[in-house]
């Protein structure tokens, strides 16, 4: 064996491939010539069953000339460009880098704008509630934060409305009152902290109904407080038992006899700032760890369930993070599978394509970062959803290497540049039909409402297109730098390395076969579907899945729980299931407004009147209701002599005294002198919703009562509440996913129809493609999974994923002569060898996902295995059977 020596670079690149003419070769061996020989014999079969089964070109119907015509046209620019590539390829690599250098230069110039806020990503900038959010936060900002703490008995369903619970309670109110922090050197203490009603912190706890300790030592004490009607609070308001008390028992009186949990609400104030798109709160945040140490160490005797402000993104940020690990070794497998995938293993050591498979990753890295660069000079913000978006460039992006590779190797020209023409005039066009229906179908699913997937698809449908010119340029440049080198005997990353003729070890020894196992496999796939028999079981197959699938979409609900999102194990988990469990009549809160234009001095009757309408919708627990308006009316009428010129100063003398817990609500002007009303407010809860749709009900439900009221006709009194934002979502998503996946689906078949042209072909890749995303949607149904703000975003990437599982194989069938049946086996010994690796690739990345805790990350990994396997099987087996059954004349061109 020869002697590895090193070599210079420019020797290296200047070296050309031997040209046949000149080439010195090795007379070839008899069973090359035996393989020959059958090789043209085949052909020679297959040309007379092209000529005894295909139209001659002159009597071809328009629509197949017009196929034929668009494949000429563009098929000549894929020729020229691969023969420029093979010819200039560091010119082409140069100039592919330069074109991504100056567009990810937007990410240094002007830098991508965070935002991660829900109510800029998720809510639709025209709904209702986000121009009262706008309203509401002039005037009143976001006041609060929230903790909660429930509390129970070790022993499960004792009652804790005993001396013993409230002293249990107590020293846990206690601990909380007692909290501090340093920040900035300073203390920082509970009463600088907490959310103020007058002069007293807001609390809500069955505490507030008793004077001190003492007033709960005897259980006939605390019976006596909490069977009167109405329960009132110290500070002379109602207190609603069923909000702090939870699994009540009552008598045959309806008196309350027990209760297995009691809960202590605290309201603190805010101090967000917005940091790189983000409300942030840091001192709240490290107030809010002082809450969990005393939360998560109850009295003995009693377990606590708990949460705080910061509990949410804490515990779905940890699960998250938790899965990154995950996520890398997702990425690592695919490109192992493609390196292992795209080599030549029958040429030995020197068919290894570890560096091809770099270069292809290298392309679609430079696609992820033109996306963004040109996004961020576009002044479009980036959110935490763009993260899914290297996942799903890798995935298209490995599939077009997978494509572009396949056919280079089945090109028998020996001329390198003749080679690369003719193989990119294949994989190409092939290429063009996939990326330009992703590119399209995202840039029309950037017209939905939802920011957030708005924004996400413009960077989609960027980073597709800039990944299929990469991949056409920069790519294929390499990939014949790749030949080069294999010509050359040279190692696969270590170029400089010669590569001994002989191998090293037996699995690296060149093999003799011409086709590989997995081409053997798709061959013999291809002859078990040429059995009419067969053909005909898998047609009523796949009608079955598919009347299944429709099933399911006829069932899937729209229904976003917040719990799904919490890791098991987290202790979130516990205060969700007590919630639920114990607190099942209050919800949401929820606020009536009233806007200056109201002349509450001179008339505040229609204020009363939407505050009783307020109370009595089937949607609100009246006894939360607590309107300053009521108790106004009630005071100035025993007073008497109140006037609309005195009664700015009255309210405002009301306010400071006996309404002082009221004082938050109503904005004056001036809060020294004032002379009249700006706003006001009157707080309730919604009636506990399980179900997303029920929570829009009571939205849509309550903004017509309120509407309804007489005089309220130009809208100065409305109502709204912080979950408002959420329940738009609800309201919306459900439409907007199927306006825009029938608007994708639409342009899908726009673009395969001006591509592809060929009816037949267009009609059965978009009955695969439908068929395909119809049974996502529907068996997503029967896995337990419903349309939220998750599912929605796979849905958009499983339908552009889906796209390449059908078009590649409906282009290929195009490009086969011979008989329906030898076209079938001929595809699949081509293209479907480049779709199962580009399938197969993601799919063990998806198989990885498959072990998170994470939701986002389970709810992908079982939208993406149905993508997957759904669309193999489609693209695989029900497709090649359909075209076999339409006969779809081939290109005048095909082979």
């Amino acid at each position: 064996s020869s002697t590895p020596h090193l070599c210079a670079m420019d020797d290296f690149t200047k070296t050309s491939f031997p040209r046949p003419q000149t080439a010195t070769r090795a007379a070839p061996a008899p069973s090359v010539v035996v393989a020959t020989l059958a090789s043209e014999k085949v052909d020679q079969k297959a040309q007379h069953h092209a000529a005894a089964s295909d139209d001659d070109a002159s009597s071809r119907s328009r629509a197949s000339r017009l196929a034929n015509g668009v494949n000429n046209v563009l098929g000549a620019k894929f020729y020229a460009l691969g023969r420029l590539s093979a010819r200039y390829p560091w010119r082409m690599i140069a100039a592919s880098w330069m074109f991504a250098v100056l567009l990810s230069a937007g990410l240094g110039a002007r830098g991508l704008k965070n935002e991660n806020r829900s109510e800029k990503l998720w809510v639709p900038s025209n709904t209702q509630a986000q121009g009262d959010k706008t309203y509401v936060d002039t005037y009143y900002g976001s006041e609060t934060r929230f903790a909660q703490v429930v509390l129970k008995s070790t022993t499960a369903g004792e009652n804790i409305l005993t001396p013993a619970g409230l002293d249990a309670l107590n020293t846990v109110i206690t601990a909380v009152r007692a909290a501090s922090i340093t920040w900035e050197g300073s203390t920082y203490s509970y009463t600088d902290h907490c959310y103020r009603t007058g002069s007293n912190c807001w609390e809500s706890n069955v505490l507030t109904a008793f004077a001190s300790a003492a007033a709960w030592d005897t259980q006939s004490e605390i019976d006596t407080a909490l069977t009167a009607s109405p329960i009132t609070n110290q500070d002379g308001s109602t207190l609603y038992l069923e909000k702090v008390a939870g699994g009540l028992t009552y008598n045959s009186a309806s008196a309350p006899t027990g209760a297995v949990a009691l809960s202590a609400t605290f309201l603190f104030t805010n101090n967000e700032e917005l940091v790189s798109g983000d409300m942030v709160d840091k001192k709240g945040d490290a107030f809010d760890t002082e809450l969990l140490k005393i939360f998560a160490e109850p009295p003995t005797g009693f377990e606590a369930s708990y949460v705080t402000d910061r509990s949410f993104g804490d515990e779905f940020g940890g699960a998250i993070n938790a899965d990154l690990l995950k996520l890398q070794i997702a990425l690592f497998l695919i490109l192992a599978y493609a390196a292992a995938t795209l080599s030549k293993w029958n040429l030995g050591c020197v068919g290894s394509r570890v560096g091809v498979t770099f270069a292809g990753i290298v392309s679609i890295g430079m696609a992820i970062a033109s996306a963004y660069g040109l996004c961020a000079y576009l002044g479009l913000f980036f959110s935490p959803l763009m993260n899914v978006l290297p996942f799903l460039l890798l995935g298209i992006g490995v599939d077009d290497m997978f494509v572009i590779v396949n056919a280079y190797d089945n090109e028998v020209s020996r001329d390198p540049v003749e080679r690369m023409g003719q193989s990119l005039r294949s994989s190409g066009m092939s290429i063009t039909v996939t990326s330009l229906t992703d590119v399209v179908a995202f840039l029309i699913g950037s017209s939905t409402s939802l920011p957030a997937l708005r924004n996400f698809c413009f960077y989609a449908a960027l980073g597709i297109f800039f990944d299929y010119v990469y991949q056409v340029t920069f790519f294929t440049a390499f990939l014949t730098l790749d030949e080069r080198r294999k010509a050359n005997n040279k190692g696969d990353c270590f170029f400089c390395l010669d590569c001994p003729p002989q191998a090293c070890c037996r699995c690296c020894s060149p093999g003799k076969s011409e086709k590989s196992v997995l081409q053997r496999g798709m061959g013999r796939l291809g002859s078990g579907l040429r059995h009419r028999v067969v053909k005909y079981s898998v047609l009523v197959f796949f009608t079955v899945i598919t009347i299944m699938g429709i099933i399911g979409c006829v069932k899937m609900e729209v229904d976003a729980d917040v719990n799904n999102f919490i890791p098991d194990g987290s202790y979130l988990k516990g205060w969700f299931a007590d919630s639920d469990t114990y607190f099942t009549e209050s919800g949401d809160s929820v606020e009536l407004y009233s806007k200056a234009t109201l002349d509450l001095a001179a008339d505040d009757a229609k204020l009363r009147a939407a505050s009783a309408a307020f109370k009595a919708n089937d949607y609100i627990v009246e006894n939360t209701v607590r309107s300053w308006v009521d108790d106004f009316y009630t005071y100035r009428t025993a007073l008497g002599g109140v006037t609309s010129a005195n009664y700015v100063s009255t309210l405002n003398t009301w306010l400071a005294n006996a309404g002082a817990r009221y004082l938050n609500d109503v904005v004056f002007d001036d809060e020294t002198s004032p002379t009249s009303i700006t706003t006001t407010r009157i707080h309730g809860n919604h009636v506990k919703a399980i179900k997303s749709k029920a929570s829009v009900t009571a939205m849509d439900s309550l903004r017509a009562d309120i509407a309804a009221v007489s005089g309220n006709e130009n809208g100065v009194i409305f109502a709204y509440g912080r979950s408002w934002l959420d329940y738009e979502q609800y309201k919306t998503i459900d439409a907007e996913a199927i306006r825009n996946i029938s608007v994708t689906l639409a342009a899908c078949l726009a673009i395969i129809t001006i591509l592809i042209v060929d009816p037949k072909t267009v009609f059965a890749v978009f009955l695969a493609l439908s068929m395909i995303f119809v049974n996502i949607v529907g068996f997503m149904h029967f896995w337990g999974l419903s349309i939220d703000s998750v599912t929605v975003i796979m849905l958009v990437i499983a339908l552009g994923l889906a796209v390449d599982y059908s078009a590649h194989i409906g282009r290929a069938y195009l490009e086969k002569r011979g008989t329906p049946d030898e076209r079938i086996v001929r595809t699949l010994e081509d293209m479907g060898v480049a779709v199962w690796n580009g399938a197969m690739s993601t799919f063990m990345a998806v198989m990885i996902l498959g072990s998170s805790s994470s939701y986002v990350f389970m709810t992908f990994f079982k939208q993406l295995f149905l993508c997957i396997t759904l669309g193999l099987a489609h693209g695989l087996i029900f497709l090649p059977v359909l075209l076999s059954l339409l006969k779809p004349a081939p290109y005048a061109e095909a082979r």
